[in-house]
């Protein structure tokens, strides 16, 4: 049996789950979001800005503003600012960096093709010779 990856376009679900996946990459980055921290409540802005690529979709500017808890006492600078630019990469590439699955030609023993969605896994398959693990490419 063979693959071989199919570069097909990135849906509206994918592209959003990208984002939302290089947001949370630089914002676990923080301290203040590791799981020992807790608030009483909180208020967030995230501006968000999409740009599709070879679309007739137009852009999207928009930004949401997520309350929680009493905002009586709210600074009046952030105490968390973090910019994200994601950059133009190909569909694959998007979807490998989201952690997403990603589009397969499957060809069985018999020459027959289908296509399928797997998590692709950068580290080479593990080979058993003689009950020791051995890395392929190593």
């Amino acid at each position: 049996m063979s693959e071989v990856s199919i570069a097909k376009p990135i849906s509206g679900p994918e592209a959003l789950e990208s984002c939302l996946s290089e947001l949370r990459k630089a914002l676990s980055k923080d301290d203040r979001f590791t799981n020992h921290m807790a608030y009483s409540g909180f208020i967030a802005r995230i501006e968000f800005k999409f740009y599709p690529q070879l679309s007739f979709i137009p852009p999207v500017e928009r930004e949401v503003e997520v309350k929680e808890g009493d905002t009586a006492s709210v600074e009046a600078e952030p105490t968390v600012s973090e910019t994200v630019e994601i950059p133009l990469r190909s569909p694959n590439q998007v979807r490998k960096d989201a952690d997403l699955p990603q589009p397969v030609l499957v060809t069985d023993a018999k020459g027959q093709s289908h296509e399928e969605w797997k998590k692709v896994n950068d580290k080479p398959p593990a080979v058993k010779v003689l009950g020791k693990n051995i890395v392929k490419g190593n």
